[in-house]
């Protein structure tokens, strides 16, 4: 039997079409890639004011962040790097915040990965979410709160002028939370307010004696005020009854030929 013969096939179909889903799947996942991943840690003994202080900067962190997040005991005594290393490729973190204490102070290191810059701080005084909750009238805390990011301000940090560590601490501290397109952004997303307020008192310049009281621990002049805040969108302007009536859940009347029928 003679084997038929003919012209050779030509393919019509080399590759795969972009269809516009997948176009849209790839424009998403780098826009998540962008998203900055924070994980907050505590490193060595502390006391358990400070394991509800992580905690609440978790909260402050979410929703990018590792919230249930266990330290072993074993690691609690790991370098920063090692946790820099091993997690910011496989949990795409991106920044690290460690919390430790010792005898006489209360540390903390805010890293950016894998490769730094890492900016050091001596925790002066803070105050716990469950403290400011017991003191408030009407305490307001809403889950719902949370599932986005919160609005980022930072107060005093100057210009182009300013220092070069004043410029790091301002760029890593807008850095740590994802950035916020100002035409796409919906009001009901802005639920939070993060402050970063920079603090500057020349002890030595006003009251030398005082600097000598105070020893060289204490002579630093600079200091950053961190407030953690949840914002409503009312209306201003308008009558206390008028707002109540605006805030309220009007019901619809268009099928109802009179009030008294509701």
């Amino acid at each position: 039997i003679m084997p038929r013969r003919g012209r050779k096939r030509k393919k019509t179909r080399t590759h795969v079409v972009e269809t516009d889903e997948r176009i849209r799947g790839a424009l998403a996942s780098q826009d998540e890639l962008k998203i900055p991943r924070s994980l907050v840690i505590r490193r060595g003994k502390v006391e358990s004011e400070i394991v509800e202080l992580v905690g609440d900067l978790r909260k402050l962190m979410r929703p990018y962040t590792a919230v249930n997040f266990k330290e072993d005991a074993k690691n609690r005594k790991v370098t920063l790097s090692h946790y820099a290393n091993s997690l910011s490729t496989s949990m795409g973190v991106t920044h690290i915040f460690a919390l430790s204490q010792n005898s006489s102070r209360i540390n903390l290191r805010i890293g950016r990965t894998p490769a730094g810059p890492t900016l050091s701080f001596r925790v002066k005084r803070f105050t716990l979410g469950r403290q400011i909750r017991a003191v408030q009238r009407r305490p307001f805390d809403s889950m719902k709160a949370f599932e986005s990011p919160p609005v980022v301000v930072t107060n005093n940090f100057g210009d182009v002028t300013a220092a070069p560590h004043v410029k790091l601490m301002r760029i890593t501290f807008q850095n740590m939370f994802p950035a916020i397109n100002v035409s796409t952004v919906k009001l009901s997303e802005c639920r939070r307010v993060v402050l970063f307020n920079f603090i500057r008192r020349n002890v030595t310049e006003k009251d030398p004696e005082k600097a000598k009281e105070v020893g060289d621990d204490d002579e630093e002049d600079e200091e950053v005020e961190v407030r953690h805040y949840a914002i409503r969108a009312k209306p201003v302007g308008v009558d206390r009854k008028v707002r109540r009536i605006v805030e309220a859940k009007i019901p619809n009347l268009g099928r109802l030929d009179d009030i008294s029928d509701y």
